[in-house]
């Protein structure tokens, strides 16, 4: 070790000298000299992130995911995967470099412009869930659009925040000029007389909560809400896809224009990492855990065996990916990065 400092400081030259000093002079000719003026504050960088809406495409559409937000759920259990251990759980999350004490999902809404039509798909929160969603009016005018211009809003299903966006403070539609459009299946089960709520695992008080607030916003669009069911389109290249348990009539959208497709799966699969290991695990608002988890089983395989580009409304920001399998089996979550051009 003596004899490698020793040629170190054998090859360190005269050259290599003067080379420093002169550097150090440059340096010190420089304006900033990187110490800041007595008395001066740095600037406090904490506070909200910025932006908040993402645009690319999907061939000739034209697309944006529009956020909402964000939620977090603590503690996990027993909400999220009530079939895990605790220290299988916090294994997984741990690995993934993730908190093991609470699950933190986005809300992701996409915004769709088919020819002259631009169509909302879900509408964030509103005020139905406190300060850390709702986001959704003022991104979307960041984006450069007003609601006014929206011209459809498609309910993929209906829990708070994906409709509580639908209505302002007041009670008025927020997008005064849009058509909606919601599964036949969820706005029977949502408005009947006495919706079967059994296999939710929430408190009853959320349960009532829950069909009160579907009722009051399926309420008032009634007068300009379509009905639709697997299989219809909503407009060319927006086809429903039928995708049950989340809710009894939950659906996701396939976009496609071209040789390209979007699979917008909605509330399929609400975590990044467990969710896709763990397809078979279930969620406390899941109204049949059984069904939503064969779905989720369903949607995945077919993503991962297409090759399908997929969105999920609760997936990190912008919940845009692709979905693989694994040796074991399952799945995994493989986000498409980046991109600065919309394309």
């Amino acid at each position: 070790m003596l004899k490698d400092e020793r040629i170190g400081k054998a090859a360190f030259t005269r050259r290599d000298a003067l080379k420093i000093a002169g550097a150090a002079g440059i340096m010190a000719a420089l304006p900033w000299s990187g110490v800041p003026e007595a008395g001066a504050a740095a600037p406090t960088l904490k506070g909200q992130q910025a932006g908040g809406y993402y645009r690319f495409a999907i061939g000739e559409v034209e697309a944006v995911v529009i956020s909402d937000g964000g939620l977090s759920f603590q503690p996990i259990q027993p909400n999220w995967a009530p079939e895990a251990s605790k220290e299988e759980l916090e294994g997984m999350l741990r690995s993934a470099f993730l908190p093991t004490d609470r699950f933190n999902l986005d809300v992701n809404t996409l915004l769709l412009k088919i020819g002259g039509e631009l169509i909302l798909v879900d509408s964030g929160a509103g005020g139905l869930f406190g300060p850390s969603l709702g986001k959704l009016r003022g991104h979307l005018s960041a984006a450069g659009v007003e609601p006014a211009q929206v011209t459809a809003v498609v309910i993929s299903h209906a829990h708070g925040d994906h409709f509580g966006g639908l209505l302002d403070g007041d009670g008025k539609p927020v997008f005064p000029n849009a058509a909606y459009f919601a599964s036949k299946t969820e706005v029977d089960y949502w408005t009947g007389p006495d919706p079967d709520m059994s296999k939710l695992r929430i408190p009853e008080e959320n349960k009532k909560v829950f069909a009160a607030n579907a009722k009051r916003y399926f309420g008032a669009i009634k007068d300009r809400l379509t009905l639709v069911s697997p299989g219809q389109k909503i407009v060319g290249g927006v086809e429903v896809l039928g995708a049950p348990g989340h809710t009894p009539g939950h659906i996701a959208l396939l976009v496609t224009s071209g040789k390209e497709a979007l699979l917008n799966s909605a509330d399929t699969v609400h975590h990044h990492v467990v969710l896709f290991a763990h397809p078979e695990w279930t969620s406390a608002f899941d109204s049949d855990p059984k069904m939503a988890a064969e779905t989720r089983s369903r949607i995945l395989h077919r993503a991962a065996a297409d090759g399908l580009r997929v969105l999920g409304y609760h997936l990190p920001f912008p919940g845009i990916g692709h979905v693989r399998t694994t040796k074991g089996g399952a799945f995994e979550w493989v986000p498409e990065p980046w991109n600065w051009t919309m394309a």
